[in-house]
């Protein structure tokens, strides 16, 4: 089934269409008879589909804007959910639960690195991207598992408020 914004308008505006034909052609025979019904249905559906032809371009203009929109949304929450993700594995890798052998330094300067890209990828939001350098700085300190929890939880909330924004 073709789901095209084109294709969803021109099934509505046929499927309208015929609703208003048939009801006007109900109408029509209740109150006259056939001649009448015919008549009804004839410029009741026509009227309408003439109508719905007349709309056409700024339905499809506003579906397209509205679908732009969606998608930066949800681009903007993707990047957001794995910068969460990357930082939290950077922060494992600081403070590991296995102690402070748990993690050699290189894995832990490749969770860094990743967690500083993803942090600086286009299209993050900047209140987002703000909890995440402050994050960052946190557990680039290393000494205080509390403050580094807390600035993960800022993080969070921060993605979690541009969720809702939606």
């Amino acid at each position: 089934m073709d789901t095209t914004p084109e294709a969803v308008h021109r099934r509505i505006a046929a499927s309208l269409a015929a609703f208003v034909a048939v009801g006007a052609a109900v109408s029509g025979f209740l109150l006259n008879g056939s001649p009448t019904a015919a008549v009804w249905a004839v410029a009741g559906g026509s009227g309408t589909a003439l109508g719905m032809f007349m709309v056409r371009r700024r339905v499809l203009a506003t579906l397209e804007e509205s679908r732009g929109t969606a998608m930066e949304l949800g681009y903007a929450e993707g990047i957001g959910d794995m910068v969460v993700v990357g930082l939290h594995a950077y922060a494992a890798a600081v403070f590991p639960m296995t102690g402070p052998g748990g993690v050699s330094m290189a894995e832990r300067l490749k969770r860094r690195d990743l967690a500083y890209q993803l942090t600086a990828t286009e299209g993050l939001p900047h209140h987002v991207a703000e909890r995440a350098a402050a994050a960052l700085e946190a557990i680039d300190a290393g000494r205080d598992h509390e403050r580094v929890q807390s600035a993960l939880n800022d993080l969070m909330r921060a993605v979690h408020e541009q969720r809702r924004r939606v």
